[in-house]
């Protein structure tokens, strides 16, 4: 029925080592993507009765709700528009298990957020909640990471970040540059820097590191992709990269760093993620 206002809820769960319980939608709307599980209000049922009754479904859990975090609406092509109100929740029982109309479900750091196709507009309602950190401002990402030559990679999979070395580099307008104020690049491969999983990731979380007080300066979400070799923006970086190199192995025979590489090494862009649609 066109212009129909559908009532939903949503259920924020966090575990006590800080991770949040996300589902993968097994049917549409935005059927593959991960969000909060919940789901329509059935007729005579209260929020806090559906909120229940659809995480249990969902999930196997069993939980009470609390607070209400926030409401979005979400426009759907029938016309129709769903409302939906995200609860704050705490397990009580249950064994977690994908079900129902849930194709996985799995507790999520929030540093792997930046790894997930989540559904549009939940990691910022999530912000603008308190839910998860606020994302960091572009000139702040630039200016952070650009002053240390050392960050840490979280990729999703994987729960221990590790090191790698970078330079920061805002690419030219006739290269295939990301836009302003640039991006991080790091080179892997034999004999250089071990960055692993790296190339099957689509989104890394970034950890800039404080000098002066130790622990974490900023943490940000980054696009990953790989730099073709002889490309314009390889071309941009390779100089800059070769010379920043740390701790990388001479290599047998005459063959540069920048040759070698484009035989068998990787270089990757690290761009940052600073918008996403609302939901």
């Amino acid at each position: 029925m066109s212009g129909r206002r559908v009532d939903c809820v949503g259920a924020i769960i966090t575990d006590s080592m800080g991770r949040l319980l996300l589902i993968k939608r097994g049917h549409e709307p935005q059927a593959g993507r991960w969000s909060l599980p919940g789901g329509r209000i059935e007729a005579g049922e209260s929020d806090q009765q559906a909120l229940v009754r659809e995480v249990r479904e969902e999930t196997g859990l069993v939980v009470t709700p609390g607070p209400l975090a926030g409401v979005v609406e979400r426009p759907q092509p029938a016309g129709h528009v769903l409302v939906i109100r995200d609860y704050t929740a705490t397990v009580g029982g249950g064994d977690l298990a994908a079900a129902d109309d849930a194709a996985d479900a799995r507790w999520v750091y929030p540093d792997d957020f930046g790894g997930l196709d989540l559904t549009d507009g939940l990691a910022d309602s999530l912000r603008g909640w308190g839910v998860l950190p606020v994302l960091p401002a572009p000139a702040l990402i630039a200016e952070a990471t650009r002053r240390t030559g050392v960050v840490w990679l979280t990729v999703p999979g994987r729960h221990r970040p590790y090191p790698v070395w970078h330079i920061w580099r805002a690419v030219g307008p006739d290269a295939e540059d990301p836009p302003p104020p640039g991006a991080a690049y790091l080179v892997t491969g034999p004999g250089e820097q071990p960055a692993p999983g790296l190339g099957e990731a689509d989104r890394v979380t970034v950890t800039v590191p404080s000098k002066q007080a130790g622990g974490t300066l900023l943490r940000w979400t980054a696009d990953v992709r790989r730099v073709k070799a002889a490309s314009a923006e390889w071309d941009a970086v390779i100089g800059p990269l070769v010379s920043g190199r740390l701790n990388g192995a001479p290599g047998p025979g005459p063959v540069s760093p920048a040759g070698r590489w484009a035989q068998e090494g990787t270089v990757f862009c690290l761009s940052p993620v600073t918008r996403r649609p609302a939901r």
